[in-house]
């Protein structure tokens, strides 16, 4: 396993590709899906509900920015690692540099991962809301506009409250996820109690 560099064409190509995924809006993804893979190829079904092979290209279209960010945050984080003192004396121990990696580098670099990606569920809801739109699919984002509209306070108050329990348990998975990663972690949490 090489370690992880910001030169040649892959980590440019690559980095380019996670621009890419964050800039473009999951709506706009879910246009260019439904234009490939419904209208063209014909894989996917173009609207509706119509059983879990409906859902594939909506998921994409509202995970790949997510996935762009992550990926962002994994390989800065292990740009940073690698070079770290840790992982400098371990392969100064003779270490390869995929055990480097594996037992090190990488447990280091996926602890922010971890705590994004459950911040970043908080996000969905604005995006489902326009790719519910592209793909006609009833959800909890469509509800949300028409109780607006219908100034309907109990569903718009549901919906919310539904969504903030959602990114809390999310967080909430991070966070005891968090030293299963790092071990360092469960030193200091247990040194605190």
């Amino acid at each position: 396993m090489a370690t992880v560099g910001r030169t040649g064409a892959s980590p440019r190509l690559l980095g380019f590709v996670e621009v890419l995924f964050v800039a473009t809006p999951p709506f706009w993804t879910g246009i260019i899906l439904l234009s490939i893979f419904s209208f063209g190829l014909q894989w996917f079904p173009a609207f509706g509900s119509t059983g879990p092979v409906s859902l594939v290209l909506p998921t994409i279209a509202l995970a790949l920015p997510i996935a762009g960010v992550l990926a962002q945050i994994m390989r800065n984080q292990l740009l940073s690692v690698e070079r770290s003192a840790f992982a400098l004396t371990a392969r100064a121990r003779g270490l390869t540099e995929r055990s480097v990696f594996w037992h090190h580098t990488m447990r280091h670099a996926v602890l922010p991962t971890v705590t994004m990606s459950a911040w970043t569920l908080g996000t969905l809801i604005g995006g489902a809301v326009l790719v519910e739109q592209v793909f006609s699919r009833p959800g909890l984002g469509r509800v949300l506009v028409d109780a607006v509209k219908g100034h309907d306070t109990p569903v718009v108050t549901a919906v919310v409250t539904i969504s903030a329990v959602v990114f809390v348990i999310a967080n909430t998975a991070a966070d005891l996820t968090a030293p299963l990663v790092d071990p360092r972690l469960r030193r200091v949490r247990e040194a605190s109690v």
